[in-house]
């Protein structure tokens, strides 16, 4: 991208493993002056580079260890649209992220659960009863590698 520069690089890189990092510890781990950590932070910001700071989340702990991607098929036939499809969809308390996407499949979604069944129960019961949902492939997540 146009205007990023080595640091503005290392910075973002920093904050991928800590996004609450302090711009004293960003300064003094990558050896660049703090006022130009925090003149270049303001700027990823404005420019929207950087959209939001956010955090990783262990599900196990939370309760709900059971992660899946299912794919779902779009029926073209029905009223709704797909962005809006997405959108319904997106709103599960369950759902991580919602995906349009090429190739076979028209929507990804990531999803957490207590358990298989509930993640049964989630795709028999809400998505398949959706308007727009013409079929879909649950992949449950073996383990997620970082």
């Amino acid at each position: 991208m146009k205007g990023i520069d080595d640091r503005d690089r290392m910075i973002l890189d920093y904050l991928k493993e800590d996004a609450r990092a302090k711009i004293s510890e960003i300064s003094s781990k990558l050896n660049i002056p703090r006022a130009t950590v925090f003149e270049k932070l303001e700027k990823l910001k404005e420019t929207g580079v950087i959209t939001r700071f956010t955090i990783d989340t262990d599900y196990e702990k939370l309760g709900t260890p059971v992660l899946a991607y299912i794919m779902i098929n779009f029926d073209p036939r029905s009223s709704v649209n797909q962005r809006d499809l997405a959108r319904r969809i997106s709103r599960f308390g369950n759902v991580l992220s919602v995906s349009i996407i090429a190739g076979q499949w028209d929507l990804l979604v990531l999803t957490v659960n207590r358990s298989m069944r509930d993640l049964s129960m989630f795709v028999l019961d809400s998505l398949r009863s959706l308007e727009g949902v013409e079929n879909t492939l649950s992949i449950p997540v073996f383990e997620n590698v970082m």
